[in-house]
């Protein structure tokens, strides 16, 4: 249940993968708020979602809700429901991006407190709840910053579809830095990897270093000036942003350290998927998978770090240290398949259903 043109796309990926799941699943389109209402008048946009899903969990041979993302508004209306209406199965919320705001702090106006996710989070709890976190890296900021509702939180690694095997070499003796993802200034900093870009380009030539812009430009950016390659106001299409991201030799992210601390980097992720090592600012999140992965790229602590990494590998590429960080992301990125996580998850919902005293079934249980 979903978007209209979230629904298609989720279809287009699982056929583009070879999945044939999409062709069993049961498609239902449902009205979401739209991303620019905020506060309380969200809310009754998330009544509406919560109550149809509810009642669709309800009224058929459901084992499992699982809601793959959610703000703290339909949190606080989804707890509220839980509360009052019977739903006997598991329900799994995936808080993502929303849990940065965890730090943030309280609205201005008093009145606005209710609807901040902290606020949410400390509700009463209903047992039939469980909370998703795609990392246990993020599970343990989330026990730093609210160590009760950590209680709630169960992880699992990012679920990501790997494609095969990639030329991992230096292309065309043209080293090129890429930002990965939507370019915004917001937590992702855009403006450093553009002054980057500015300051290398007044040593090297094009013909040895490019920078990259693997996205669109979000609205907060000006562009005017910037050498960074292709920049757009156009989300690029599935094929263009592969081409773009394979072109590449390194993934380069100077996001807010802080933001990062509670929530994935799908732009990490989608480096990882062309086998991209990356030049990072340091952060919780890709620190846990560098000390998984091995050396699959550099973490610098400042932008004069990040400066110096980059002038080093374009005046010396480091070929052979290049090729060994290329062979830790292929088989250290293996976490994230679908055929890894799932067990992930069939664990929690198993031992969520012990828990609400459930019968165990042989296998997973399907949503009907």
């Amino acid at each position: 249940m979903g978007e209209a043109e979230h629904l298609a796309g989720v279809r287009e990926l699982l056929a583009r993968q070879g999945c044939s799941a999409h062709e069993t699943v049961r498609w239902q389109e449902i009205r979401i708020p739209p991303r620019t209402l905020t506060g309380w008048r969200r809310l009754r946009s998330e009544v509406a979602w919560c109550r149809q899903v509810l009642k669709a969990v309800r009224s058929a041979q459901v084992e499992l809700l699982l809601i793959c993302s959610i703000a703290e508004t339909g949190l606080l209306v989804l707890k509220s429901m839980l509360q009052t209406h019977r739903i006997p199965v598991p329900v799994i919320a995936t808080l993502h991006g929303i849990l940065a705001s965890v730090e943030h702090p309280q609205p201005r106006r008093p009145w606005n407190w209710a609807t901040h996710l902290r606020q949410a989070l400390r509700l009463p709890h209903p047992r039939q709840l469980t909370y998703l976190a795609l990392s246990d890296s993020i599970r343990a900021g989330v026990a730093e910053a609210m160590p009760r509702a950590a209680f709630h939180f169960r992880t699992i690694d990012a679920p990501y579809f790997m494609p095969g095997v990639t030329n991992a070499s230096k292309p065309d003796g043209v080293i090129r830095f890429g930002h990965f993802g939507v370019a915004r200034n917001y937590e992702k900093n855009f403006g450093l990897f553009a002054r980057l870009a500015e300051e290398v380009g007044r040593y090297f030539d094009q013909s040895l270093a490019q920078f990259l812009a693997v996205g669109s430009l979000d609205p907060d950016v000006t562009s005017p000036g910037t050498p960074v390659m292709g920049l757009s106001r156009t989300p690029l299409s599935a094929e263009e942003y592969a081409q773009r991201a394979q072109s590449v030799t390194y993934a380069v992210g100077l996001a807010d350290p802080s933001h990062y601390r509670l929530v994935a980097s799908a732009s990490f992720l989608d480096a990882l998927s062309h086998v991209k090592p990356g030049i990072y600012f340091r952060n919780p999140y890709l620190e846990y998978y560098f000390r998984k992965m091995g050396d699959i790229g550099y973490l610098c602590d400042s932008y004069e770090e990040v400066h110096d990494v980059v002038f080093s590998v374009i005046r010396n590429f480091p070929e052979a240290r290049y090729r060994q960080q290329c062979e830790k992301i292929q088989s250290g990125r293996r976490i994230f398949e679908p055929e890894v996580i799932a067990p992930q998850l069939r664990a929690i919902v198993t031992g969520r259903r012990r828990a609400l005293g459930k019968p165990q079934r042989d296998g997973f249980w399907p949503i009907r």
